[in-house]
């Protein structure tokens, strides 16, 4: 999944485990997300990886990632929790960072950046599709539970 895709879906489970009916530890909220952002690489999805303009492509979704995060922090005033949740969900993309970057490494820590890791894949129009849901239903969630 996009790094935008995590960071929106953290964001999520962040203000729902942070909201007051539950009441979740920030340590709880971490795990959640790392166990959310291993169950999004599962989803059949289309990762840009192998496209021309690898570059830009990391630009637009590392900066709508940004983005978000910046604005529900500075604009809306998101819960502390909701925020952790969704740096925490994106962090282990920084992973394969290395793809655009001109030394490359093989070697990755984050369990569903493995090669025997069972990576959802599917074409870009179906694969952009899911993912779009993925954060229109993330986004609705924050809306309501912070709203």
């Amino acid at each position: 999944m996009w790094v935008i895709v995590h960071t929106v879906s953290g964001l999520a489970l962040g203000a729902a485990l942070g909201h007051e009916d539950v009441g979740a530890p920030w340590w709880i909220v971490a795990i959640v997300a790392l166990i959310a952002h291993a169950l999004l690489d599962v989803v059949p999805h289309w990762d840009y990886t192998r496209q021309p303009r690898l570059h830009l492509w990391v630009l637009g979704d590392v900066g709508a990632s940004l983005i978000v995060f910046v604005t529900g922090w500075l604009v809306f005033d998101l819960p502390g929790l909701a925020l952790l949740g969704a740096a925490i969900s994106a962090a282990p993309d920084l992973d394969v960072l290395d793809a655009v970057l001109p030394v490359r490494r093989h070697r990755r820590l984050f369990p569903s950046h493995w090669k025997a890791y069972p990576h959802g894949s599917m074409g870009p129009l179906g694969g952009m599709l899911v993912q779009a849901a993925v954060v229109g239903l993330s986004l609705l969630a924050v809306v309501r539970l912070t709203g």
